[in-house]
């Protein structure tokens, strides 16, 4: 990428600058957490979302062309960002019963480590419910909104690692196919990870004892059902119990600030059943595998027609992915010595 091109000049000149004149270099270093949060702006999550949503993809049901559309977009995505396949291809072909062939979509970051210390999975279904009655239903929130996230972490690790900021983990994402098929993508996923058939670059199995954090985003571009406080600018992350430290932490990067909430609006039946049954992390947290749900809840537009991009609310998504990273960052863990980190 041209981008990434003329970050890479930049790195040079700075290195050379520090050689000549390293008081002035430690003045011009680049605020790597600074640069990766400009690269998520409103236009691109409007247009990705806009895209996902285009009557192209056709409401991107499991087996349609709208769907085969969707996972070429995505893997073409990844590979633009520097992502590596996950074994042969980012495609990863899977049978639904009455629904034909499924795809999921794989890409690896490289954290830099030589001896990476596991994976951190982000994922994100992007099948929808097609056309129905001659009618296409877009699907902006549920979930191209989630996609649209994902595709933007991507973009900040893969950002931050061209500067030169180096993790511990890798980092997997996966956009799922048939959500709608009994979660038929998941579970394929799940089933290459704990049969041994994932495998990394260097071509050693990701087995579930790799697996560090599966973070699943799911519908976070809305902000019509708000917290009991009322503000718009909310996040809902179900997690089990785990990871609270470093959430509070991601959250008070300035200009995040988000209202969390771990617990499904008070519910602790709709909490489970949200974490343990109606969520596709539930596949790897079943396991004992720390898993997390990021959501900005159910609306009345879900799965109807409503369910455009002009009912999202984009400078809030923009902020929760900037938690969502944060947060990833904080559990791949941050080799020292990469520049300002902070």
């Amino acid at each position: 990428m041209v981008l990434f091109k003329n970050i890479s000049l930049i790195a040079s000149i700075l290195l050379m600058a520090s050689a000549i004149f390293p008081c002035a270099a430690r003045d011009m270093r680049i605020n790597i957490s600074e640069e990766a949060r400009a690269t998520v702006t409103e236009q691109k999550l409007s247009r990705d979302i806009e895209f996902l949503s285009d009557s192209l993809c056709a409401g991107r049901a499991t087996g349609t062309r709208g769907a085969m559309e969707t996972s070429a977009w995505i893997a073409g995505r990844f590979s633009s960002l520097g992502l590596r396949p996950v074994g042969t291809s980012f495609i990863h072909g899977f049978q639904v019963p009455g629904s034909g062939a499924g795809r999921n979509v794989i890409g690896l970051a490289e954290g830099g480590s030589s001896a990476p210390e596991g994976y951190i999975l982000v994922m994100a279904s992007y099948d929808g419910l097609g056309i129905r009655g001659g009618n296409i239903y877009p699907g902006a929130d549920s979930n191209g909104s989630g996609v649209a996230a994902m595709l933007a972490l991507a973009e900040m690790i893969s950002l931050s690692r061209e500067l030169g900021r180096q993790y511990r983990a890798d980092v997997i994402f996966a956009g799922l196919d048939a959500k709608y098929q009994s979660m038929a993508g998941a579970a394929s996923l799940w089933k290459e990870v704990s049969g041994g058939a994932l495998k990394g670059p260097d071509g050693r199995s990701i087995g579930p004892k790799n697996i560090k954090l599966v973070l699943n985003i799911d519908q976070v571009g809305s902000s019509l059902a708000p917290l009991k406080s009322g503000r718009k600018d909310y996040l809902i992350l179900l997690t089990g119990g785990i990871g609270r430290t470093e959430i509070y932490q991601a959250n008070m990067s300035k200009g995040t600030e988000l209202d969390l909430s771990f617990d499904y609006y008070g519910s602790r039946d709709f909490t489970e059943v949200f974490f343990r049954k109606a969520g596709e992390q539930k596949f790897f947290a079943e396991q004992g595998i720390p898993a997390a749900l990021a959501t900005s809840g159910i609306t009345m537009n879900n799965n109807k027609l409503t369910d455009t991009i002009d009912n999202l609310d984009l400078p809030v998504l923009k902020r929760r992915i900037w938690l969502l990273w944060d947060w990833t960052e904080r559990v791949a863990g941050i080799i020292p010595g990469d520049g300002k980190t902070r």
